[in-house]
């Protein structure tokens, strides 16, 4: 492929927003060009993809001209992987450092390469994200994410660091126990603790089995997550248990660090000097208007390595692009209705997990285990049950337990479910929970 020109160098995203509302667009019709020529040169995949598809890069000239361009979705990059094995053509000729990858657990793990300048920009993103959370170079943070293919753990570590926070990487529960890390958490002072929202509510289980108090016991002020969608109930429940702000962040192995909560919790502020959002329908992939739910696509401004140019990400969401009391000049992703691989049909209707999530977490007397089973029976007719775990007390207080679960249910999620109780700990053991990355909580039983 050509060499390519100083007129396309990588960009260098700094943690702090330099950028006004007004400054924006420009700067992305400036950016992206760039983004598209290193792609061109150097990057197989979207050198095939658009030849085939008969685009001239050289018509990209501004965020305007995206809709030109063909979406990419997860299933292009498996297919790409097994053709061009072991790492696929998405990755381009740059030198790289560093190889991290999805969590595998609908497949085979996803390998993304990232040179130095992508490992940089996206820790620095992650600086971003922790300062808007109130991080800052008094805290200790613990960061309790598993360190393995799994990103989030190095790069919010790394972005803490250059805040110049002290950092305590614990690992996820396999690699330090849970007990462990509750009594670190306390002993050392931590202030605040990065995980996975399951995670979050485990270590407080795990904490009321061994006697802690957490409010009183530690000091953690400030938890932040990513890796599974946090719904509202869910970040409720932890911020009610841990006496703490509880914040959520968007991204994944692929796209890095794109979106991050502020302290008004209102949407997820997207980084629009490192990527330009577009919401699309879903069936059609035509472009969608600001404050309308449709499915997520992302363009990276910065990657050299494993650029994401219209990738559909597989979330449904909506823009909302009316200020934020935080003055950030960015606007906001909505909460994550759900993702498009994790969508249920059940007897016609659409059904997301998140929304029956949001029923269950509202239930203080359930723990945070639970199991979706969807299924089918021998004439065709769709099934779904919710498996709880609670203390079980006289039969009419599970049987009264039941009914209020499955009225929750359909309130919330708008669909009907058997619900049945099952003791704490049977549904998961807690070295399994302490192992995972993040949490799979349906068994489509129909996909067998």
């Amino acid at each position: 492929m050509n060499a390519l020109g100083d007129a396309a160098k990588p960009l260098q995203i700094s943690p702090e927003v330099l950028l006004t509302k007004d400054q924006i667009r420009p700067y992305q019709d400036r950016a992206l060009p760039q983004a598209i020529a290193r792609a061109w040169h150097h990057v197989e995949f979207y050198h095939r993809l658009w030849s085939a598809h008969g685009i001239d890069p050289g018509s990209i000239r501004c965020v305007s001209d995206l809709r030109k361009l063909p979406i990419v979705r997860k299933q292009d990059l498996e297919a790409d992987l097994i053709a061009h094995p072991p790492f696929g053509s998405l990755q381009g000729d740059f030198p790289v450092i560093r190889l991290q990858g999805s969590s595998g657990s609908t497949g085979k793990p996803k390998p993304i390469l990232h040179t130095r300048n992508d490992w940089e920009n996206i820790t620095n993103l992650w600086a971003r994200r922790l300062a808007a959370q109130g991080v800052t170079a008094q805290d200790r943070v613990q960061v309790a994410f598993n360190f393995a293919l799994f990103i989030p753990g190095f790069t919010s570590l790394e972005g803490a660091m250059k805040l110049g926070a002290l950092v305590i990487p614990t690992g996820s529960g396999a690699v330090t126990p849970s007990t462990r890390q509750l009594e670190l958490a306390r002993d050392w002072g931590v202030t605040v603790m990065g995980t996975t929202g399951g995670y979050a509510l485990h270590l407080a289980n795990v904490a009321e089995e061994n006697g802690f108090d957490l409010k009183r016991d530690f000091n953690i002020r400030v938890m932040y997550h990513t890796g599974e969608p946090l719904v509202e109930e869910t970040r409720k429940r932890i911020e009610e248990l841990w006496g703490c702000k509880s914040y959520n962040n968007y991204g994944s192995v692929e796209t890095g660090a794109p979106a991050w909560e502020c302290s008004h919790q209102n949407g997820m502020h997207f980084n629009e000097d490192a990527y330009v959002f577009e919401i699309v329908d879903p069936e059609t992939f035509q472009p969608l208007p600001d404050g309308q739910e449709g499915a997520v696509v992302m363009t990276s401004l910065f990657k050299e390595a494993s650029p994401i140019i219209r990738y559909m990400i597989g979330d449904i969401a909506s823009i909302r692009s009316e200020p934020c009391a935080c003055g950030s000049p960015f606007r906001r992703l909505s909460p994550i209705r759900g993702r498009i691989d994790d969508m249920l049909k059940i007897r016609g209707a659409v059904v997301y997990p998140t929304a029956i999530e949001g029923a269950l977490r509202t239930f203080p007397e359930l723990s945070s285990e639970f199991r979706i089973i969807v299924d089918r029976d021998s004439h065709g007719v769709d099934s779904l049950e919710v498996r709880v775990e609670c203390d079980l007390g006289a039969a009419s207080d599970r049987e009264a337990m039941s009914k209020r679960i499955v009225r929750a249910v359909k309130e919330k999620a708008g669909c009907s479910a058997d619900v049945t109780l099952h003791p704490v700990g049977s549904l998961t053991l807690p070295e399994q929970i302490a192992a995972r990355t993040k949490n799979r909580y349906v068994t489509d039983l129909r996909k067998k």
